[in-house]
């Protein structure tokens, strides 16, 4: 009797291990990984430093993939934070922030249909990813800016096509911060309206954007000039000068590495 009760004690003690050991296996799997809100580069880099040697080594978690891939994304290696993203989404394809997080690389690599695709699917995969509806707006918005420049593209090669076009091209490419190509298209655009105070203004605006501010404000007046009671072109005007002034000072660069106004 002494024996079937030691069998017994011994099975219930090894059918408890396994259960126990199937739960703490199961626990390590599908525990998320924490959420890191990185202070300064260097906590990036020992991050990097951390993982980097188990991912080369093949023994990193899906957890610590993702949380390198991250790291990869906030250093700017880009390329690197996709391909670990990607083999995350294999890994564990039921984790919303991956597809949150892939969606952003693919967004500044400018594979913005990738991006608009994989937030959608984190979206659809959680109700904590609410908050991409607004960025995916954006982006499909920007697709559709992107489309439309390729349209305009083919056109303006026409000779005979309507300045309003070459306009429109061109605050098209303000908007993609294409400055160099509108300047040449507001350029010619001039030649036919030398008197429109919108022309003369996205001209200030491309020259500004470029970092051009001496020709910015003298285009800027010319607009001001043409409409003299303009409320938003005396703004603008004003804003280019204390640029300009806070460039000559030095203040600009300065505060743009500290994330300040000048």
């Amino acid at each position: 009797m002494k024996k079937i009760a030691v069998i017994i004690f011994l099975t219930f003690i090894l059918i408890g291990s396994i259960i126990g050991g199937g739960y703490y296996w199961y626990k390590k799997q599908n525990t998320p990984p924490q959420t890191v809100a990185y202070k300064s580069i260097e906590e990036v880099d020992r991050d990097i430093a951390r993982l980097e040697p188990l991912d080369k080594a093949g023994r990193i978690s899906w957890q610590n993939k993702y949380l390198l891939s991250v790291a990869y994304l906030q250093k700017g290696r880009v390329a690197d934070a996709v391909k670990g993203l990607e083999e995350v989404t294999k890994l564990k394809p039921n984790f919303y922030k991956t597809y949150e997080s892939l969606g952003m690389a693919y967004y500044r690599l400018d594979e913005i249909e990738k991006a608009v695709s994989t937030w959608e699917t984190a979206v659809k995969m959680s109700p904590d990813a609410a908050h991409l509806n607004e960025i995916l707006a954006r982006a499909k918005q920007r697709i559709e800016i992107k489309r439309r420049i390729e349209t305009l593209e083919q056109e303006v090669k026409q000779e005979q096509v309507n300045w309003q076009k070459k306009l429109e091209l061109a605050m098209l490419y303000l908007t993609m911060k294409r400055a160099a190509d509108a300047k040449t298209l507001l350029e010619d655009v001039l030649k036919i309206k030398k008197d429109d105070a919108d022309v003369y203004d996205s001209v200030a605006q491309a020259y500004a954007m470029s970092g051009d501010f001496e020709k910015a404000i003298a285009a800027e007046k010319k607009a001001l000039k043409l409409k003299p009671g303009d409320e938003a072109l005396k703004k603008r005007l004003a804003e280019m000068v204390r640029l300009r002034e806070a460039i000559k000072k030095g203040e600009f660069h300065k505060n743009q590495e500290t994330g300040g106004r000048p």
